[in-house]
């Protein structure tokens, strides 16, 4: 079987884009790099595009497809050191993505006493570690991006849970960040 040539790689990103399909998880490492080649595809040709041509995706619509990248990237490189119980590694991360792993790993503890007062019946080192990185991530989110809504950053939240976790965690982060939101409120 062949690869799809970028540019069909790249209306089929677009179009799962539009749809708001997780592009972050979708067919393993190798399709997400794909995926990632296709964005940079259609981000050339809106720079270079002539008057009058149609975008493939608009610059709002790309920017929403990366920050699925930076997420995930960002939950890997947590998840991995936590499971190798140092520092995280982020050279090879995009600038946004490198400060979020960063900001989440320096505020860690006051993210979990957080997460834990949130989180009925369930003690923050007893969560399976990828609902643990995703909690994170997402509180850390609706403390330092005033600027993304809420149910985006929980939205964002409960489909990386469920793209990387148990079948039953997309409802617990859902809940968690829910009472977490109310509060910051």
């Amino acid at each position: 079987m062949s690869e799809p040539d970028p540019e069909s790689l790249a209306a089929e990103l677009a179009e799962a884009a539009r749809r708001g399909d997780d592009l972050s998880g979708v067919g393993g490492a190798d399709a997400v790099e794909a995926y990632r080649e296709a964005a940079g595809l259609i981000r050339r040709a809106n720079r270079e595009r002539r008057s009058g041509a149609a975008l493939l995706l608009t610059d709002e619509e790309l920017w929403r497809v990366d920050r699925q990248f930076r997420r995930s990237d960002a939950l890997t490189a947590l998840y991995e050191a936590e499971m190798r119980r140092q520092a995280p590694e982020s050279g090879e991360l995009s600038t946004a993505a490198a400060e979020l792993v960063s900001g989440v790993w320096e505020e860690r503890e006051d993210l979990d006493a957080a997460i834990g007062a949130a989180s009925t019946g369930w003690r923050v080192e007893r969560m399976p570690p990828v609902d643990r990185s995703v909690l994170r991530i997402a509180l850390w989110e609706l403390r330092h991006r005033p600027d993304t809504p809420a149910a985006v950053v929980i939205a964002e939240a409960v489909r990386l849970a469920k793209a990387y976790s148990t079948e039953r965690s997309g409802g617990f982060v859902n809940g968690v960040l829910s009472r977490l939101a109310a509060d910051r409120r």
